[in-house]
């Protein structure tokens, strides 16, 4: 297999880096003029070793996330660079952050990287997403269709719109949680599913949800508290037991991971037997 132009370890390395300068880029943005939630374009480049990745991934942006590509050109040392104008964004610090995430993670998809992004000065007129209450259907199939077309940072966008309209519905708190989730940001998808589950504590798909969040972030007797309370909520899911069972293994506790894919290959969960072969032996 040939080498990536771009790693791995150089997409995680760069990650924080592209974290704080989106929140540096929105503070500039602010003093020259925009305003939160003003739609602004920005310009973006992508780099990468190879014109065909490139190209692949200027067809991807233009199809899904309507934006304007430049086309390419080389740009020295054997690097060709693609610009694209986006289409409008509602700008704040956060929603920057999700197009920044989602721009890194589609590039790194292409092995392409990220070269950088601007905006112009605001103009002397801004404009605005229409957040009228009546549109709160509208905004929140978008947001699902970005979901399903893996936009996840318009996704969160429209999403965080939902919520600004009617922050009570547990719904769109849990569905930018997920957006999020894709974007890497997992503390800040965590943030969302708490909310809604202060909002909807029945939710049980957010508890499920926030239980492989923590999972994935390590913290293994969280993840297995929401896994109980989800079976508390839904005794016959195959899935949670699954998932439960990977957690208790990963805290050392195989008899008790066992007992869990057990339990959901018994609910249905054929996927449980590999587990039951590989880890359990005579507990089957």
């Amino acid at each position: 297999m040939a080498a990536r132009f771009y790693s791995r370890d150089q997409f995680f390395q760069r990650m924080p880096q592209e974290i704080v300068l989106a929140a540096d880029v929105y503070r500039r943005m602010l003093e020259n003029g925009w305003k939160e939630f003003a739609l602004a374009e920005f310009e973006i480049y992508f780099v990468s070793d190879d014109r065909q990745k490139l190209e692949k991934l200027g067809y991807f942006l233009q199809d899904v996330y309507k934006m304007k590509v430049a086309g390419t050109r080389q740009s020295g040392g054997g690097i060709i660079e693609m610009g694209c104008l986006t289409a409008p964004v509602p700008v704040s610090e956060e929603n920057l952050l999700y197009f920044v995430m989602d721009m890194c993670l589609k590039g790194f998809e292409h092995d392409c990287r990220m070269d950088g992004y601007s905006t112009a000065p605001a103009p002397a007129e801004l404009q605005y997403p229409d957040e009228a209450p009546e549109k709160l259907a509208e905004i929140f199939d978008r947001g699902l269709a970005s979901y399903a077309n893996r936009n996840f940072s318009d996704c969160a966008i429209q999403f965080t719109s939902a919520i600004r309209i009617f922050p009570e519905n547990p719904n769109a708190w849990y569905s930018r949680a997920i957006a999020k989730d894709e974007l890497l940001l997992n503390a800040k998808a965590r943030e969302d599913y708490d909310e809604a589950l202060r909002l909807s504590p029945s939710f049980k798909e957010a508890w499920i949800n926030r239980a492989v969040n923590k999972d994935e972030a390590g913290d293994y007797a969280g993840a297995l508290a929401d896994y109980d309370q989800a079976i508390l909520l839904d005794a016959l899911n195959p899935a949670v037991y699954f998932n439960r069972g990977n957690t208790k293994q990963r805290l050392g506790d195989q008899a008790g991971a066992c007992r869990d894919w057990t339990k959901a290959r018994d609910l249905g969960g054929d996927y449980a037997e590999e587990s039951l072969r590989a880890y359990c032996g005579q507990q089957q």
